[in-house]
C-alpha cells in the first residue's frame, strides 16, 4: 500500500517541534548539570511536549490541535524562562515569534504573540537597562509587523492558488482534481463515521450540436448558466464539480439515494424549462448511492453508467443505480 505524502501543515508542525525540542535540550542538559533544576524542570517540559507533538503529528497525522498547542507551549516557555531568568534570556522571544506565526493563521498568531510580550515587559523592564529595553522592543516589534506581513500575504496567494488548481475556469464549479480530493475525503470521513452520500452525474444531452450550429463561445454561455442553475437548487452542503466537458458531478452529503432521485428529477424539470440563450437545453443524470466496500471512484463510475442508461432510454431522464 503507498504511504499517502505528508501536508505542509505536518511538515512545518513536525520541523518546529523536533527543532525547538533539539534546540532546548542542552540547555536543559547544562542546567540539571549546574543544580538549577528549577530552570531545568521548565526546560524539560518544554522538550517533553515538543517531542510528544512531533510524535503525535507523526503516528496520527492530525494537526488542527497540535498546532495550538506547539504555539502555546512556544509561548509558556518564553514566559516561564523571563520570569526565572529574566532579561538575559529574552533573546528567545525571537524564535517564539516565528515558530507562532508558522503554525497558525496571522490573526491567531498575532493574538497570541502581543499579550505575551506585554507580559514580559514588567519583568525585564526591572532589570534591563532603558537603551537595551527600547532596542529589544524596537526589534521585536519591526520582526512581529514584517513576519505577520509576509505570513499574511503568503495565505493570501496560497488560497490564491488552491482557487486556481481546483476550480474550473469557466463554469466556476470545482475541477477534476478537486472532484477527485473531494471523494477522498468523502469516502475516509463515511469509515470513521458512516452516513449516507450520494453522487449525481448529468449530463447535457446532443452539446456537440449546439457547439458545431452556434459555435463554443455560445456553448460556454449554455455551461455557465446551467451552472448557475444547479449552484442556486442545491444545498449549501453540497458541492458540484465539473467532470468533463459538458458532464457536470453533484456530491450531495447526508442523503439517501431516493432523497438524490428527487434533486435530480427537480434539476432535470427546471433545466428542460428554462429558456437557455432562447434555445432548448435537457440532461441526462445518473444517481448512485455510495457503498462503504468500494473505493470513491467506484461509486462514481456506477453513477456514470447510470447515466448513461439514462442517455440509452433517450436523454433528459434519470436512472438510478441500485447495486
Amino acid at each position: 500500500m503507498q504511504q499517502q505524502i505528508r501536508t505542509t501543515e505536518e511538515w512545518v508542525v513536525m520541523t518546529i517541534s523536533l527543532l525547538g525540542a533539539v534546540s532546548i535540550s542542552p540547555f536543559m542538559v547544562m542546567r540539571l548539570l549546574q543544580g538549577d533544576w528549577l530552570i531545568a524542570t521548565l526546560d524539560a517540559f518544554a522538550v517533553f511536549a515538543m517531542a510528544t507533538i512531533f510524535v503525535y503529528v507523526r503516528v496520527r497525522r492530525k494537526t488542527s490541535l497540535m498546532s495550538h498547542l506547539l504555539a502555546l507551549v512556544s509561548a509558556l516557555a518564553l514566559l516561564g524562562t523571563v520570569e526565572l531568568r529574566g532579561s538575559e534570556q529574552v533573546f528567545w522571544a525571537y524564535p517564539s515569534v516565528l515558530a507562532i506565526f508558522f503554525l497558525l493563521r496571522p490573526w491567531l498568531a498575532l493574538a497570541y504573540v502581543v499579550p505575551t510580550l506585554l507580559i514580559i515587559f514588567p519583568v525585564i523592564f526591572a532589570d534591563m537597562e532603558l537603551t537595551r529595553l527600547a532596542g529589544f522592543y524596537l526589534t521585536i516589534t519591526a520582526t512581529v509587523g514584517f513576519t505577520f506581513v509576509f505570513a499574511f500575504r503568503t495565505r493570501q496567494q496560497q488560497q490564491k492558488l488552491l482557487q486556481l488548481a481546483t476550480t474550473d475556469a469557466l463554469t466556476g464549479a470545482g475541477n477534476r482534481r478537486a472532484l477527485e480530493e473531494s471523494l477522498l475525503q468523502a469516502v475516509a470521513q463515511y469509515r470513521r463515521a458512516p452516513v449516507a452520500m450520494s453522487l449525481i452525474l448529468l449530463d447535457l444531452d446532443n452539446f456537440k450540436l449546439f457547439n458545431d450550429e452556434y459555435g463554443h463561445e455560445e456553448g460556454d454561455h449554455i455551461l455557465t448558466q446551467v451552472t448557475r442553475i444547479i449552484r442556486q437548487r442545491i444545498r449549501r452542503t453540497d458541492n458540484v464539480f465539473r467532470f468533463g466537458g459538458e458532464e457536470f458531478v453533484i456530491m450531495a452529503t447526508n442523503t439517501k439515494l431516493e432523497e438524490a432521485a428527487k434533486l435530480a428529477e427537480e434539476l432535470r424539470k427546471e433545466i428542460a424549462n428554462a429558456s437557455i440563450s432562447h434555445k432548448k437545453v435537457t440532461i441526462s443524470l445518473g444517481v448512485a448511492e455510495y457503498h462503504g466496500d468500494e473505493t470513491g471512484f467506484e461509486w462514481l463510475g456506477r453513477a456514470d453508467k447510470a447515466m448513461y442508461q439514462a442517455k440509452a432510454s433517450g436523454r433528459n431522464s434519470l436512472c438510478l443505480d441500485h447495486h
